[in-house]
């Protein structure tokens, strides 16, 4: 399943497939475990099926996970990047990256979900 096929985890859905698919748009374990709250090594045992995320750590992944997911309605993998790398006018300048490391994830959100809808 690609990045443009679906917009919510699928039944067959996994903690490595979520990590899976979110690194296919360029972030590294690194940024991944900032942007849920653990080590970038943790994040590493969720894509190797050893271990699972829990409470927080496991909804900002699936936040990760979906926003990555509505980009990719829009663009391809490349350029989902793009986008969370690349200030933006919407954010004042910023980069749509820098807010979610911030744990400002609403307008980003709402972002997304403008681009996804055709509507930005």
């Amino acid at each position: 399943m690609g990045l443009a096929e679906a917009a919510q985890p699928s039944v067959g859905a996994s903690y490595a497939r979520l990590v899976e698919e979110i690194r296919l748009v360029g972030l590294t374990y690194e940024e991944l475990g900032e942007l849920t709250g653990v080590g970038g090594r943790q994040v590493q045992n969720w894509a190797a099926g050893t271990s699972k995320p829990s409470d927080g750590s496991r909804d900002r992944l699936v936040d990760v996970y979906y926003i990555v997911q509505q980009l990719g309605e829009v663009y391809r993998p490349e350029g989902v990047e793009i986008w969370l790398r690349a200030k933006n006018r919407t954010f004042r300048g910023r980069r749509p990256l820098e807010l979610l490391l911030e744990g400002d994830l609403e307008p980003v959100f709402d972002a997304v979900e403008r681009l996804a809808s055709g509507a930005a």
